[in-house]
């Protein structure tokens, strides 16, 4: 009778558990046409559990949206997320332990730096349930400028934060791009033109406040950009 190698033997057996233990892709949901919306990159425990180590998330157009990574469902590594042209939107590596110490990176739709301009510092200020990042402000002395994200990476909202407080042009948009609101501000105070959008781009309303107040002629219109109503708020 042969005599087995205990080297080989261990090393039989390793190469069992690993392969057994490999990570690999599965398919959570997909769109109308087939193509994967979400994936889990996921490994199988010892007592039939499945653990999940990744996950991707791909437009309807094929392009990914992120890719996460995960250790005990906790963020940790390299996270990455892209517009739908492919361009990456931010990257943040999760290997700290306060999340909210991570530093970001967050890029343009055409692959440049999101904020232009010379600025002091940045910060993600807020992130999603699911670890996106929600906002993000841009410090100049004692200035922000301060952005907010739509799901699909497009701004929400974006306007300058001085001691605190709004000021100046504060603009919100739908997901599509288009404009929703153009607000003024003064210390934190609706103070100026008030206009608002629908998602087609046609008016809403317009109108102007005075320190807070409504004042002078607004003007609402119908779902076809027509002229609906009108309200003088200097009227006594």
């Amino acid at each position: 009778m042969k005599k087995i190698n205990l080297f080989k033997l261990i090393l039989l057996a390793a190469i069992v558990v690993t392969s057994c233990n490999r990570p690999y892709d599965t398919v959570f949901s997909t769109y109308k046409n087939g193509s994967p919306k979400l994936v889990f990159t996921v490994v199988d425990g010892k007592k039939g559990e499945v653990t999940r180590l990744g996950e991707k998330m791909y437009y309807e157009n094929g392009k990914l949206m992120y890719e996460k990574h995960f250790d005990n469902d906790r963020p940790t590594g390299t996270w990455h997320f892209f517009y739908d042209n492919g361009n990456p939107h931010a990257e943040v590596n999760f290997n700290n332990a306060d999340l909210k110490k991570c530093e970001w990176k967050i890029y343009s739709r055409n692959g440049g730096d999101f904020y232009p301009d010379p600025y002091d510092s940045m910060r993600v200020l807020e992130l999603t349930p699911d670890y996106r990042p929600l906002s993000v402000a841009y410090y100049i002395g004692d200035t922000e400028m301060r952005y907010q994200f739509n799901d699909n990476y497009t701004i929400n909202l974006r306007g300058m934060v001085k001691n605190g407080l709004k000021e100046g042009r504060w603009e919100f948009f739908y997901a599509n791009g288009q404009k929703m609101l153009e607000a003024q501000f003064s210390g934190g105070i609706e103070n100026g033109a008030y206009n608002s959008y629908r998602e087609n781009g046609l008016p809403y309303f317009r109108g102007f406040y005075i320190n807070g107040k409504r004042a002078n002629v607004w003007e609402y219109y119908d779902e076809t950009g027509e002229l609906a109503d009108r309200r003088d708020f200097d009227e006594h």
